[in-house]
């Protein structure tokens, strides 16, 4: 049997508290992993062929074929990149890039990021065509919907380049009943529509703001479905829209005989 002194004792308590500390100490000096960011990045660039996102890096991809998912025209992607200063640029499946680093002409975007920890953006791509992209990038401040509130959050953004400015209303109503007017990269906040058993047909209707025309419309009933009477669901995700916010998009020329005439899609926020 082996005894151990009163000191030898006291000594070794001593010891273990001061690991105990030392253990602590560093555990509270651990590099916290930053948060991921959202971003949605939606394209609406007329003309383009589907598009490449790349995100938080400057480097060129070397195998194009095999990259996946990929965003048509008239369609969007949500990433979650990492919280913090990321070089991201976007380009055209068919497109290749030169092996330097950097902006290239080919590119439909190009620029460094700060996306905060946590922070929701969308990052609409439109213009012209493919050889005169512009952008529009937003912050986007989600609404809240409580369990008892049958809402969904709807916002409408113009990504029509040179289009005159547009009104919304919902059919039957007065022009310009929801959105009075809403020029070229004009982004509304969200208003809450109720989404339940009883929801009618919500038929928004786009006309030109300054002479009432209808240029086209989106009509909810039309391309989607009601989940057994609760409401309206995404026929994508097959989610239902219920206390989630969603973007209606307004895109293409308004001229005559365009190639790319004026559309509307909806795109998924949260």
């Amino acid at each position: 049997m082996i005894f151990l002194s009163i000191d030898r004792v006291r000594n070794t308590m001593v010891l273990g508290l001061v690991v105990l500390i030392s253990a602590c100490q560093k555990m509270g000096t651990i590099p916290v992993v930053p948060s991921a960011a959202s971003l949605t990045v939606v394209n609406a660039v007329p003309g383009s062929t589907p598009v490449i996102p790349v995100i938080n890096t400057g480097s060129p991809i070397t195998y194009f074929s095999f990259v996946n998912p990929l965003i048509g025209y008239g369609s969007f992607i949500e990433y979650s990149p990492p919280g913090g200063e990321d070089t991201t640029y976007v380009v055209q499946r068919t497109d290749t890039l030169a092996l330097d680093i950097g902006p290239k002409s080919n590119m439909l975007f190009y620029n460094i990021l700060n996306l905060k920890p946590g922070g929701i953006y969308s990052l609409y791509l439109c213009g012209t065509d493919t050889s005169s992209p512009d952008y529009l990038l937003t912050t986007d401040s989600i609404p809240y919907y409580g369990p008892t509130d049958s809402v969904m959050g709807i916002r409408f953004v113009n990504l029509s380049t040179g289009s005159n400015p547009i009104s919304i209303n919902l059919e039957g109503n007065a022009n310009g009943s929801e959105i009075g007017s809403l020029a070229y990269k004009g982004i509304t906040t969200f208003k809450q529509y109720v989404n339940n058993s009883n929801t009618l047909d919500y038929f928004f209707v786009i006309r030109d703001a300054a002479t009432g025309d209808s240029l086209t419309q989106f009509d909810f009933v039309q391309n989607y479905s009601y989940n057994g009477g609760f409401g309206l669901i995404d026929p994508v995700t097959y989610n239902l829209l219920t206390f989630k916010s969603i973007t209606i998009a307004i895109y293409g020329s308004e001229s005559n005989g365009s190639t790319f005439p004026l559309n509307t899609m909806l795109v998924d926020d949260y």
